[in-house]
């Protein structure tokens, strides 16, 4: 399986790189620097993972984050993942709007999201589609 990293800019690519690096995955990760949405035509894969920036520090000043502020907009973001396939991951921050995420569902299909804690405290929400639900 082969993995494909697109991110906006340069300094990204080379964050992620580094993170690749570090973890000893480099050699197998194609790094792309580009708009998702701009390249996803173009990939195969069998799952998607989103993580698209939340905006900066400022969600944490935020009761309940909307999935409105994201840029590019989420259900685009999803609409284009969905193309490539059903089997995606979101990561958001941990004051995301449930309700929304609900909407975020197809009808007939079903969501998972799981709350990622760090020293017993919610830091981040991974939300799941497809067959990444567990059973």
């Amino acid at each position: 399986k082969a993995v494909v990293s697109t991110q906006s800019t340069g300094v990204k690519i080379e964050l992620a790189r580094n993170n690749a690096r570090v973890y000893g995955v480099e050699d197998r990760i194609e790094f792309i620097v580009g708009d998702f949405l701009q390249v996803a035509p173009s990939l195969r894969a069998d799952v998607v993972f989103l993580s698209p920036p939340w905006g900066g520090p400022s969600y944490l000043r935020q009761d309940v984050y909307s999935l409105d502020n994201l840029t590019p907009p989420c259900q685009q973001m999803m609409a284009t993942a969905r193309r490539i396939t059903n089997n995606i991951a979101l990561f958001l921050p941990r004051n995301v709007n449930v309700d929304e995420i609900i909407g975020l569902v197809e009808p007939g299909y079903k969501v998972e999201v799981e709350q990622n804690f760090l020293n017993r405290r919610v830091k981040t929400v991974t939300v799941y589609f497809g067959e990444l639900i567990s059973e």
